[in-house]
């Protein structure tokens, strides 16, 4: 009994080490997809460009085959009090909040047995709508090419009081172009398309998403609401105006939630982009035809897939996603003839000066990652 004992004793640093060991490895986040030393050199690119463009503070994430492989935080998220930056912070996401919004309707959508060909009449034949607005189709709306007079080029922006301001305003304003000529960014549309997800809801836009999505895929801490309502851990955001920071008013308000409005953190942003990929709401074949871009009058692609950015890069190569008030970018790099996909999430709150957009510096972090993009 006593050697049994001594040899024991004897052994517990043994495994100790050994338990040590498999706990370390089972905390690693790190796919062996691609080794360490890649994304140390990856954070030193980025952190490299932080310095350079003067950003403030940032999270970002790479997901190789849908698979969370790496994330790394840096910065600070409020200069005044000199908040250090952490992964858990809260951004105010802006446009990203169109991929969360669009997703929502093609699911609603699919599940009515309707689709983006039907008009806006189609679906809101009792709201008191100019009837050039009535004729234009959902794709249309999706993929910027509807020309519907946009509420920003008449100082609205994203927080209007209500729908029926928003519609009175813009009442008798002409079109900027024909429907389906051309690509123009346009905010109306998205009102239009939250409108279209509560008739086809029978809910609350900001009640939809908290029932279907955030409860759903346990996202407990994303939220709608604007620069001037107080959202704990939320990082403060900023633009440089006459050489001085000032605080960003990224101001929204619910009639333009399902334009801008989210406020997430980079882990529940990944975990929603997860379920996309793991095909919780739609199929691979419906998002490939979601994300490829909708052609325009002429027979050339757009800009805009169905409520997604996209855009060519080489070889059949898309990058697909959204930006987010010039100062965020999530980007799915995919290929239809590739089983490799790479997604890259940059949030920031800010930078002294852009000398490259958030979308080009996700870009060049997936480009290390999956070079097949760039060659």
């Amino acid at each position: 009994m006593k050697n049994a004992l001594y040899y024991s004793f004897k052994l517990l640093p043994l495994l100790l080490l050994c338990f040590l060991i498999l706990t370390s490895c089972n905390d690693n986040p790190q796919s062996t997809t691609t080794n360490n030393k890649a994304y140390e050199d990856i954070d030193t690119m980025v952190a490299s460009i932080k310095e350079d463009f003067e950003i403030v503070g940032l999270n970002y994430a790479i997901l190789i085959n849908g698979k969370l492989v790496h994330k790394n935080t840096m910065g600070i998220a409020n200069i005044e009090q000199q908040v250090p930056m952490t992964i858990d912070k809260l951004f105010a996401v802006a446009s990203i909040s169109k991929l969360f919004s669009s997703t929502a309707l093609h699911v609603l959508l699919k599940s009515k047995g309707r689709n983006v060909n039907e008009t806006v009449g189609d679906f809101l034949p009792d709201q008191n709508l100019p009837e050039s607005w009535k004729k234009l189709t959902l794709k249309q709306l999706l993929s910027h090419t509807s020309g519907i007079p946009d509420q920003i080029d008449y100082q609205i922006y994203l927080a209007p009081e209500s729908d029926d301001f928003v519609i009175k305003q813009l009442y008798d304003k002409p079109f900027s172009s024909e429907p389906g000529e051309k690509n123009k960014y346009n905010a109306t549309g998205f009102l239009l398309i939250r409108m279209i997800i509560e008739e086809l809801s029978g809910q609350n836009f900001e009640v939809h998403m908290q029932e279907k999505y955030f409860n759903e895929f346990n996202l407990t801490k994303a939220n709608y609401a604007g620069f001037k309502q107080i959202v704990s851990d939320r990082v403060t955001s900023y633009r440089k105006v006459e050489e001085r920071f000032e605080l960003f008013p990224l101001s929204y308000a619910p009639p333009m939630y399902a334009a801008a409005g989210l406020n997430i953190d980079i882990g529940e942003l990944t975990v929603w982009f997860q379920e996309v990929l793991n095909e919780s709401m739609l199929s691979q074949s419906e998002l490939i035809d979601i994300w490829t871009p909708v052609k325009l009058n002429n027979g050339k692609n757009g800009a805009f897939g169905l409520g997604w950015d996209t855009y060519s890069l080489k070889k059949g190569w898309f990058a697909t996603g959204h930006g987010g008030a010039g100062i965020s970018s999530l980007r799915h790099y995919w290929n239809a003839k590739s089983s490799k996909t790479v997604t890259v999430i940059l949030l920031t709150n800010g930078a002294s000066n852009w000398i490259e957009m958030p979308d080009d510096i996700n870009l060049k972090i997936a480009m290390r990652v999956l070079p097949e993009i760039s060659e």
